[in-house]
């Protein structure tokens, strides 16, 4: 059975009450090998849009709980997180998010949390915010590190393993799929699993409950985007390509 995260959290009651059978346990291991296993137990960590503490849910996790800090746009996800986790750090982000927060503040910055992190850990937080938002928020976060501090966040790339004909073909028949995908795309972004809007952010300011916003990224988009960066693909039969970034000492 195939859910989207975002009917976990705003879909309809019976969707929520699957909450519990849909956890992913993966996120440490993950930037762990694409961070060439560092030494977690001395580092402040910030899981931004890391849920109700995702990484910490991770069994091979060795990120001590007084150093982790949460950041997520869903509230009740940062409770779920404070009442499990109460060693750890949560903060809410009521910044608006077409799917997971459409009555969020609009432009919000970051919460300031007094920490300067070792390492800033986004798992596809971007796969789910506008071009636009992508570039300014990383660069907010950048700011956010310590001197020796990485950066490190998801992106799918959508010829990678068929990551984007998967999706389209849950909600369209082959033949406008084959349509689609015959765009030439650096990135696109699909509303609603239906709409395709190609090298372009789209239209995804609806009301609808539960609405999905996906967004895909070439590898080679993303390394002209952040040539200063390091781009890997996926590790750990994850789908997720990761760019990882120093701090920007140009701020």
């Amino acid at each position: 059975m195939m859910i989207e995260e975002v009917h976990l959290w705003r879909g309809t009651a019976e969707q929520q009450a699957l909450r519990s059978q849909f956890v992913k346990t993966t996120q440490f291991a993950y930037f762990d090998e694409q961070l060439g296993h560092p030494d977690w137990n001395s580092k402040r960590v910030l899981d931004f849009g890391g849920n109700k503490g995702n990484l910490l849910l991770d069994p091979a996790c060795t990120i001590r709980h007084q150093d982790y800090y949460c950041v997520d746009v869903i509230s009740e996800a940062i409770e779920e997180g404070r009442r499990t986790f109460p060693d750890a750090h949560f903060t809410h982000y009521d910044r608006y998010n077409c799917s997971f927060n459409p009555d969020g503040v609009r432009d919000l910055a970051i919460p300031v949390l007094g920490v300067e992190f070792d390492f800033i850990l986004a798992y596809s937080v971007f796969t789910h915010t506008t071009f636009e938002e992508m570039k300014e928020l990383i660069a907010q976060l950048r700011q956010h590190l310590a001197p020796d501090g990485k950066l490190a966040f998801t992106f799918i790339d959508p010829q990678w393993n068929g990551n984007l004909r998967w999706r389209l073909e849950k909600h369209n028949p082959q033949d406008r799929v084959e349509t689609l995908l015959s765009s030439e795309m650096q990135w696109c972004a699909l509303v609603n699993g239906t709409e395709l809007y190609v090298n372009s952010s789209g239209v995804f300011d609806f009301q609808d409950d539960c609405m999905t916003y996906n967004v895909y990224y070439a590898a080679g988009f993303m390394r002209e985007q952040f040539p200063e960066g390091t781009i890997k693909k996926p590790v750990n039969d994850e789908t997720q390509h990761c760019c990882i970034l120093d701090t920007d000492e140009r701020g």
